[in-house]
């Protein structure tokens, strides 16, 4: 029997962002800048941050990073995520879970158009010969201590980037809620592939309490990419499986 997600998609809503629409206009995104590390959690807890429509992956793995936006139309910004890797079908997402950004611009930008879950603070991507370092502070208080170490060139047919799935409303009365995927391309110029390193995770601090327990390290990467933010494709009803509840959006002629 196929598992699904125990989160209580009702007590998630009244925090979820409000959307202005489906179709946001798109962002260019040249040379970014991204850490990521992924560490396997404990699944029964897990399973209480997965929305009813998405499957565990297996074994079941979270996806931390950090990522340095150079040149945006809100000024250059960086963005930290706390994603849990599922299934939405047969296909991987990473849902998010929660988000830091250190612009006012880019936070409100991501929260009404993309649905981010996303909160101002300080986020510093740092790298030195030997390591990379993200660090994610809010209030004077680091939530977040990530490194990759000792890093190796890889190709870019290595990485494997999966597309977003955000629990957003797009209203304020909207009881029912939906997620929507964030899938961006990303044209990669440069990778490495290291040892990852979770120095502080503060799970009450993302909102994910004790139910993200990062137990086991994978594997970290950065890379340097041209990437985007487009307008969304998909839609799915949270509260359903993935294969019953997918509607595709349908672009205006």
């Amino acid at each position: 029997m196929p598992i699904f997600g125990r989160a209580d998609v009702d007590a998630l809503l009244p925090t979820a962002p409000v959307i202005a629409g489906l179709r946001p206009a798109p962002w260019e995104l040249p040379e970014a800048e991204l850490l990521q590390a992924t560490f396997e959690v404990v699944e029964d807890p897990a399973l209480t941050l997965t929305p009813p429509a998405l499957h565990p992956s297996i074994p079941p793995y979270a996806a931390f990073n950090v990522t340095r936006f150079p040149d945006t139309p809100v000024g250059p910004f960086t963005l930290a995520q706390v994603r849990l890797v599922c299934r939405a079908g047969i296909r991987p997402r990473g849902y998010l879970l929660g988000a830091v950004c250190d612009s006012p611009d880019a936070v409100a930008a991501l929260r009404s158009a993309w649905g981010y879950r996303v909160g101002l603070g300080e986020v510093v991507l740092s790298q030195r010969h030997d390591r990379v370092r993200g660090t994610v502070a809010v209030g004077g208080r680091t939530i977040m201590d990530l490194t990759m170490e000792d890093g190796e060139p890889i190709g870019s047919s290595d990485l494997q980037l999966v597309a977003n799935l955000h629990l957003v409303r797009e209203s304020e009365e909207d009881r029912a809620g939906v997620l929507i995927q964030v899938d961006p391309e990303y044209a990669i110029h440069s990778a490495e592939r290291g040892r990852p390193e979770l120095a502080v995770y503060d799970g009450e601090a993302w909102g994910t309490g004790g139910g993200l327990d990062p137990h086991f390290p994978i594997v970290a990467f950065t890379c340097t990419a041209d990437t985007d933010l487009p307008a969304m494709r998909f839609t799915l009803d949270p509260r359903r499986p993935a294969f019953e509840g997918t509607r595709r959006i349908e672009v205006a002629a």
